[in-house]
């Protein structure tokens, strides 16, 4: 089965806008050895630093993919346990994130592991497509265990509403320092993800160097809104920071069947 594509898609006049929308990264922030164009670019990532980022290049279980040509499959729903909390935003110079400053920590509960909440951030179009299109930003939800186990949430924004849940974050996106303290916020963590619980599950890898593989990826299949302005205010720190999708290399993409939604 496949996901309904007038569920999943903006226009390719917005595809086209966001493709041609420059890098935008803070001055304030020291720049890194790898980035997302250039000679410094993803085609280069992994002869940047070849000890470390081969799996860039070599890798067959990359991330982000093309979402299309889901199997259905009967799975369990995500578990969330998320409550509000205070939260520190920083910009790490090619994104802008927001993590936990509390314990206890929010967490998530998948095939019978409990992942605790990392950070979140954002990409902007969004890193995975969807029939060969892109949202124009897209959350990635980190949870990593002690023994480091990574399981990613994948939320994409469209263009409606404003979203009052989301507006803490979103208003220091564009002032954000490299340090999580100095910009306290406080979240209802629970309240930005999407209210359908419906995935699209597959085993891939993180989407920035080392591009490590053995990432659980669970990715909404509807969309959260936020209105345009909230959208600007990402595309006004990082525009263009994602990563072009990777082969599948015969993996499977699977989409929640489950009844109890």
């Amino acid at each position: 089965m496949k996901i309904k594509t007038n569920a999943l898609r903006i226009s390719m006049a917005g595809a086209a806008a966001l493709a041609i929308v420059a890098v935008a990264t803070s001055a304030a922030i020291a720049g890194a050895s790898w980035s997302y164009t250039g000679s410094t670019g993803p085609n280069h990532w992994a002869t940047i630093d070849p000890a470390n980022y081969a799996l860039c290049a070599d890798g067959t279980a990359q991330s982000p993919i093309d979402i299309h040509g889901t199997t259905n499959k009967v799975l369990t729903n995500l578990k969330f346990n998320y409550t509000t909390s205070e939260a520190g935003v920083f910009n790490n110079g090619h994104t802008v994130e927001v993590e936990p400053l509390q314990n206890p920590v929010e967490t998530l509960a998948l095939g019978g592991i409990t992942y605790p909440l990392l950070q979140i951030h954002f990409h902007a179009p969004s890193e995975h497509e969807v029939n060969g299109l892109h949202y124009p930003v897209e959350l990635h939800f980190v949870h990593k265990t002690t023994g480091g186990k990574i399981a990613v949430v994948g939320v994409f924004v469209k263009a409606g509403k404003a979203n009052s849940a989301w507006a803490p974050f979103v208003n220091k996106i564009t002032t954000a320092t490299a340090t999580a303290e100095d910009t306290p916020i406080e979240l209802d963590w629970a309240k930005l993800l999407p209210t359908n619980p419906e995935t699209v599950r597959y085993d891939g890898s993180l989407t920035t160097p080392g591009c490590s593989e053995g990432v659980k990826w669970n990715v909404f299949t509807h969309p959260i809104t936020m209105s345009q302005a909230q959208i600007n205010q990402f595309l006004e720190a990082y525009s263009g920071n994602n990563r072009p999708v990777q082969p599948l290399h015969g993996r499977k993409i699977y989409l929640d069947s489950t009844l109890n939604k």
